[in-house]
């Protein structure tokens, strides 16, 4: 059991979890006061999904920084040095994903908070304070979400091309983790592009693309560039 790859299983399911939390949050496609009121209509029932949420980006980003950990050490100089980069990228992604979630915990935990003018302990002076608090946790979570895309899918394109000179691809089997190129840079443009309504089709493809990389990895199909079992 110890010698188990948990990559390719982080890969899989992570994904799974995640865009199934995206799919059904309520202010995917809400921003500013709207957003906000959104999470809290549904507050008794969004834990469920935050915890979805939280597992599947630990697992997919945990996955792919594994992965990245796993190359580095088949590898070296430009190479791991560019994969150096890439650990880092997804780290930073991670941070904004886990402070975008806590920004809408924050909106859950206080939406009934206690409004008390004269308590200052653990009281909001009004319902404007309180509106206002939601509201600026809310705003302050997505803005740091904007830059997400940018650093998950640098990594990616990373991935790819140093998947690529590793070895240079001689089956369809090859091509796929070179595959990672375009589709992070397809990513990573998103906040170029600025169209809120790209990003709920891409997100759930790129997601897509680490499952399918997932299970080839556990069929055997594909292995971790520089892995052991790709020498073999």
């Amino acid at each position: 059991m110890s010698d188990r790859n948990l990559i390719p299983y982080f890969l899989t399911f992570g994904p799974i979890l995640l865009v199934g939390a995206f799919m059904m949050w309520p202010a995917s496609e809400a921003i500013g006061l709207r957003g906000m009121q959104s999470l809290v209509d549904e507050m008794d029932s969004l834990m469920p999904l935050l915890i979805a949420a939280m597992l599947g980006t630990m697992m997919v980003l945990g996955g792919v920084y594994l992965m990245i950990s796993e190359m580095m050490e088949n590898t070296s100089g430009m190479n791991k040095q560019l994969l150096n980069i890439a650990s880092v990228l997804i780290v930073v992604t991670m941070v904004s994903f886990i402070f975008g979630l806590g920004s809408n915990v924050t909106v859950i935990n206080e939406a009934d908070g206690e409004i008390d003018a004269d308590d200052e302990a653990f009281a909001y002076e009004d319902e404007n304070d309180r509106t206002n608090t939601l509201s600026n946790s809310f705003d302050a979570g997505n803005t740091v979400w904007q830059m997400s895309p940018v650093t998950w899918g640098l990594s990616l394109v990373i991935i790819g091309l140093v998947a690529f000179m590793m070895k240079r691809p001689e089956s369809a089997m090859d091509y796929v983790m070179p595959a990672l190129m375009p589709v992070g840079t397809l990513f990573l443009s998103l906040p170029i592009i600025n169209n809120p309504g790209l990003f709920n089709i891409v997100f759930p493809v790129v997601l897509l693309v680490h499952i399918i990389i997932g299970g080839l990895m556990l069929s055997g199909k594909v292995t971790v560039p520089g892995s052991t079992e790709e020498g073999a």
